[in-house]
């Protein structure tokens, strides 16, 4: 009865407001209002100061630069921007290389990098969504982003040199031909404030128009190879090249090859740029089990360079390939024969009967966040007299899987085949503090890994550079290389010691 009461009493509260407002000349009752000239040009004056805070950059120095670069569907590629750091410097009123060592993660100069968001020009105090220590993926709006489906382009800071580069890079297959993205990057120390404004333009590469002016047909020879190194082609003529196309620097050049339609492809997709990975055809192809090999120009060196889809070209096989130099409408055509030879062992195997050897030894090297490596420890003698191979021999029998190399004892962590499940760089380990072969992850303190090759066997390790403690980390493992009953084993200690 107390609710029923309540809720009558309410009604009639409401009743009786109704019968007070509906009574009079209604002089008083409140309705729509029609603005006045004034107040409407008060709003408008308003709006007008909301709309300026919102464009106005709130820094000391503020500087704007272009990032102009091509489209690409598959590469991360873009344009470098160098900032003015001694500006930037003197308005903080700090040490230029001070400066970059502290935008580079590292030093004491206590200097903030983050970011200001483009819709609404709010400070972003995230310092990096990026791969680098400042740094920010950027939406269309120039908003801050992370990598994803609304990221269009990157910016990645670098100090080196005593220059500060931003890597401003785009997100493959999201900007359309000449989108624009404002995006702002900025920099805090004490009270000042540093905006740097950086438009990045998306375009895209024109139809190729150009006549051959030139051409070299070259020849190279080579022998499988499963590690994407890569090999010079002989006879290639750089001063041809830059004569033929009528300039001085390789800085104008431009390089392309063919596809299956007889077309031309510009769009670069083997790094270091610029290269192109080629189907088994010889036309523009990818990464994967249908590409024979990549080719590269290196400008440093003024060499094309040549490396194996590894697994995809054994001995026998060959491919020809086109990777033609072009500017300014003029095309020299380079056509590359890749021939891949037998390996021809330069070494006899050992005499005498297989027999099983153990041996100790210990790596060191000093804790370190860059997945830096020991020095290596060689065994290639250790291994040739054990199972009286030459170098050549073991190296294709770890490759096929005759041979394998254990942690603890034979046969342990074996895949559904039998053979050694290696968890780093083939024949190699992740290790926990144990010295027990773990997967890269949470317990891996170290790796351990057997560097092979036609022409040699080494051992090497590393840190993990976050699970590794840096005071320094000993690790005790055995490693035992095997073929057919016959074991060759290491008693490896990996002595971490304290970063330096």
């Amino acid at each position: 009865m107390k609710a029923l009461s309540y809720i009558a009493s309410a009604l009639l509260m409401l009743a009786s407001a109704g019968i007070v407002n509906s009574c009079g000349d209604n002089e008083n009752f409140w309705g729509p209002h029609t603005l006045t000239d004034d107040e409407i040009a008060e709003m408008h004056r308003q709006d007008s100061i909301a709309e300026e805070n919102r464009k106005r950059i709130n820094a000391d120095l503020i500087l704007e630069y272009t990032a102009e670069f091509y489209l690409s569907a598959n590469s991360y590629n873009g344009a470098e921007v160098e900032i003015d750091m001694d500006r930037i410097a003197g308005e903080l009123g700090v040490d230029k290389d001070a400066l970059g060592t502290a935008l580079n993660g590292e030093g004491d100069l206590d200097v903030k990098g983050f970011a200001i968001e483009g819709s609404t020009h709010a400070d972003n105090m995230t310092s990096s969504t990026s791969g680098a220590y400042w740094g920010h993926w950027w939406d269309a709006d120039g908003n801050v982003c992370n990598w994803g489906a609304s990221a269009m382009v990157f910016a990645e800071f670098w100090y080196e040199d005593g220059k500060g580069i931003f890597n401003v890079g785009q997100y493959p297959g999201h900007l359309v031909a000449d989108q624009q993205v404002k995006f702002i990057e900025a920099l805090k120390y004490q009270d000042k404030r540093v905006a740097i404004v950086i438009t990045a333009i998306a375009r895209e590469r024109g139809e190729v128009a150009g006549g051959i002016v030139g051409s070299q047909e070259l020849t190279l020879e080579t022998v499988p190879n499963d590690s994407y190194d890569v090999v010079p082609v002989p006879g290639f003529d750089p001063a041809k090249v830059l004569s033929d196309l009528g300039v001085s620097s390789w800085d104008e050049v431009s390089w392309l090859c063919t596809n299956a339609e007889g077309g031309y492809e510009q769009e670069y997709n083997a790094d270091p740029h610029p290269g192109f990975y080629y189907d088994k055809l010889g036309f523009k192809g990818v990464w994967g089990d249908d590409a024979s090999v990549f080719v590269l120009f290196n400008a440093d060196e003024e060499a094309i360079l040549v490396g194996q889809m590894p697994g995809q070209m054994p001995a026998g096989s060959t491919v020809d390939v086109e990777f033609d130099a072009t500017t300014n409408n003029k095309i020299e055509k380079i056509v590359i024969h890749v021939i891949i030879k037998e390996y021809e062992d330069p070494e006899t195997a050992p005499e005498g009967t297989p027999a099983s050897i153990e041996k100790d030894f210990t790596l060191t090297k000093p804790f370190d966040a860059d997945w830096g490596a020991t020095d290596d420890f060689d065994v290639k003698e250790d291994l040739r007299q054990c199972f009286k191979m030459t170098t050549y021999q073991i190296f294709q029998a770890l490759k096929s899987g005759e041979m394998n190399m254990w942690v603890g004892e034979v046969g342990a962590n074996a895949d559904e085949e039998g053979h050694a499940a290696y968890t780093a760089d083939a024949p190699g380990y992740w290790l926990n503090a144990e010295g027990q072969s773990v997967s890269y992850g949470s317990e891996a303190i170290a790796y351990l890994n057997l560097a092979i090759s036609e022409e040699s066997l080494v051992f090497y390790a590393g840190n993990h550079p976050e699970n590794c403690s840096p005071t320094g980390q000993t690790i005790k493992t055995k490693m035992i290389v095997e073929k057919d009953g016959i074991t060759a084993t290491f008693n490896v200690t990996i002595n971490i010691t304290a970063a330096q």
